[in-house]
Order: C-alpha cells, then structure tokens, then sequence
C-alpha cells in the first residue's frame, strides 16, 4: 500500500568507491540494496578484505539482517579511526540513526541528525537537508517519550476482517475503545486519523511533518504516542503513529476511509507473526525454528524479501504485487515482445497516478515450488526511492499459501502449504 511509505531519509549507505579496493562489487549490490548477495559476496571474500572494509561492510549487513546493537558496535570501532573520510563518517551517522530508531533510542535518533546537520550538511544537497529537517522533527518530538516495549504471554490468534478494498484490519483495543487497523508491513510508522485518535484517547504532539503521497502532493502530519495497545493477550506500550487529518487518508475515488495502519515498527516487535490462507493472524509465544535460508532483510524500515537472485519489498497491505524498473531492465526483451504497453493507474493517500508500463504474467521458483502471478502491472520509468529493487511483493503471492510467516529473529520469510 502506498500510503506513507519513505517518510524517513533514505538510509541506504552509499559507501564512496575507492575505499572499497577489491570489494567494489560489493558496495555495487549494497548500492542497489540487495543486502542478501551483498551479504554472499562478503562471505566469499572477507578473508582478502582488510580490517576497515570488513568492518564496513559488516556494519551495513547487521543493520540489515536485524542486529542494530552489533551494527552500532562495528560503526562506533570504525568512528574511532580518524582516517576514514567525512563522507564515510558521514553515512556512518546514517546507519546509526537507522540503529536508533529501530531499537526506539529516539534522543540518539534525534542527536546523529544534529551531529549530522552540524558537521557534514556541506557534503548534502537541499533535498537530503530537507529530508533530515523533517524527520528531526520527528524524533525531537519524541525524545522524552518512553521507548516501545511489548509483552507476548502466551500465544495470540485472530481472525482478520477484509474491507471494502480487500485489505487485511486487525482489532486492537485501548483503554477507551477498539479500532480495526490495517495491518501493513509497507508503512514506515504506525498511522492514525486524529479523529480515531481523540476516539481512543490518545495524546497528539504536535509535530508539522511533510508526508509525501503517490501523487507527489505532501500532507501534515503530527505524532501520537499509545500508552498501551491490546492485541488479544499482547500488550503493546508506547507505540508511536503519524497523526492526520482524516481527509488526508481518505480515497474520494472510492470513497474510502482509513482510520488507521498498524506499520512496520510494531510488527516488528511481536518477534513472528502467521498468517493464515483462512485470515487468521497469529503470534507464537515463542518463534519458531528456520527451516528456510535467511530470505529478508530491512531497507532502513521497509522489509525486503530474495526471490529467485531478485530483492522485492514485501509489502502486506497490498493487494497485487507490482514489479519496478529493474524488473523491466531485466526482462525487458521479453516484454516488450510478448505484451502490449499501456497506461497503468496505482492508488493511495493523495489519490491515484498513471504510469506508463505493461500487465504481465511471471514465474517464480520459490522455496522450491514454482508460483505464477497473473495481470502484474510493470513500470516502465523509475520511481523514485523504489528504482533499485525488482518490485513490491503483495497478497496475491501470499495467497498461493496456506500460512505465511515472517521472523524478525532469523530474518527469514517463509510460505507453507498444507496440502
């Protein structure tokens, strides 16, 4: 779903080239954010790297792969080297901000943007600037507020309700109220209309923050802060949401109204999560084993998933997947002689885009089961932030399976049929 995705400065460490020596083709796939061969090629090479390019490298692939504490330790040893370049020291404090956000060290957060702003804004052009502003003020808001911490007692299954447009909405209560979420693994920040916010109590900070839409328009924002959010016997305290105006998520086209979207932050939080092909959404107590290589990684928020050497989004909420320009570079011959071009429409907040490309039918071996999509809309052009993966990977893939699970211990991603 393409409602509030990239909020967030792109993180994405683009490592200058000439420190990397032998190891250019791995700063060339960490460019194009596939951590997972990035992550193959180091394996294969690490023992020829020298120290500071393996800790380099190292710091990148445990951000990815979920390990933001040992990230933070390869970055703090490599801060210590005083040779290294303002631009490496530079993403440095990129990659740092990615650890503190997802470990809800928001004051950390919010200090490596000053430190950033203060002493490296010459080597950023206005729309990093921009951008590090705008989520400054996200984590300035949010400094002196209690990090998210989460309570799993004993295991949690619910059935999930489908709306008007198909998407998945889990019920969650307050002190005050219920509300039926979407449940969106693409959104970078949990959401909210202020008017479900004042229903459930809770506190706005305001915060005037620019949120970038499908159309390219931007919208205001404020933030909220839940004390405590119930998911049948989970107990989920001080999750943070985006707070709009509820005309800012709502679809006249269709005549749609968001009221809110349970993101990323939370999701990962609840350690695992299955979902059922009969929509039941459940949370182990305990998470299970793997029994499938490690096939996801995060893109500063956003889940990643390796299918068949290619690196998606895994985007839950939504509907049909969709594949990007990569996809089309790769198979363009193909393409562009089996299928006829066409105009293609793509919805979210701010309304609906047109984009020049092609509907498609593509194969994947995956987890050693071949899997048709049908009607996959493919984009032509490049679309800004998304032009370096293949696509984004939505239910009707999910749908091909019995029961999905995503691990945020083990990074892995797995479909199961019980056929």
């Amino acid at each position: 779903m393409y409602i509030i995705r990239r909020i967030l400065p792109i993180l994405l460490i683009l490592i200058p080239y000439l420190i990397w020596g032998q190891s250019t083709d791995i700063f060339h796939e960490l460019e194009k954010r596939n951590f997972f061969r990035a992550r193959e090629l180091y394996q294969a090479q690490r023992a020829s790297m020298n120290t500071t390019d393996q800790l380099l490298t190292e710091a990148i692939l445990e951000n990815a792969f979920n390990h933001p504490e040992v990230s933070n330790e390869r970055i703090e040893t490599l801060l210590s080297n005083k040779l290294i370049s303002d631009s490496v020291v530079l993403n440095l404090y990129k990659l740092k901000l990615d650890n503190s956000v997802k470990l809800y060290d928001y004051k950390q957060a919010a200090q490596s943007i000053q430190h950033i702003l203060n002493e490296y804004a010459i080597l950023l052009n206005e729309q990093e600037k921009n951008d590090f502003l705008n989520s400054l003020k996200i984590w300035m808001a949010l400094q002196d507020a209690p990090p998210q911490s989460i309570s799993i007692p004993s295991e949690v299954r619910q059935k999930m309700k489908t709306d008007i447009v198909g998407l998945k909405n889990l019920t969650f209560f307050t002190e005050k109220d219920s509300i039926d979420f979407i449940f969106d693994t693409g959104a970078n920040i949990s959401t909210i209309t202020r008017s479900t916010a004042k229903k459930i109590g809770l506190t706005v900070i305001p915060a005037n923050i620019r949120v970038g839409t499908i159309t390219g328009t931007y919208v205001s924002a404020d933030l909220g802060v839940c004390p405590q959010l119930r998911l049948g016997d989970i107990d989920i305290y001080n999750a943070v949401f985006l707070v709009f105006e509820d005309s800012a998520l709502y679809i006249p086209q269709i005549n749609y109204q968001i009221h809110g979207i349970i993101g990323f932050p939370v999701i990962h939080a609840l350690r695992e999560i299955q979902i059922s092909q009969d929509d039941y959404f459940i949370v182990p107590k305990n998470p299970s084993a793997a029994h499938v290589p490690s096939n996801m990684a995060l893109d500063g928020l956003d889940p990643l998933i390796y299918i068949d050497g290619m690196h998606f989004m895994f985007d839950t909420g939504a509907d049909e997947t969709t594949f990007y320009h990569a996809f089309y570079e790769k198979y363009k011959t193909k393409i562009d002689h089996t299928y006829t071009q066409d105009t293609l429409t793509m919805g979210g907040a701010g309304g609906y885009k047109q984009f020049i490309g092609y509907t498609i039918s593509h194969t994947f071996d995956f987890q050693g089961r071949k899997l048709t999509l049908d009607n996959v809309q493919v984009l032509i052009d490049k679309i800004k932030d998304e032009e370096n993966v293949y696509g984004n990977i939505g239910q009707d893939l999910i749908r091909q399976f019995d029961v999905m699970t995503l691990n945020f211990e083990q990074m892995f991603i797995r479909f199961d049929s019980m056929k």
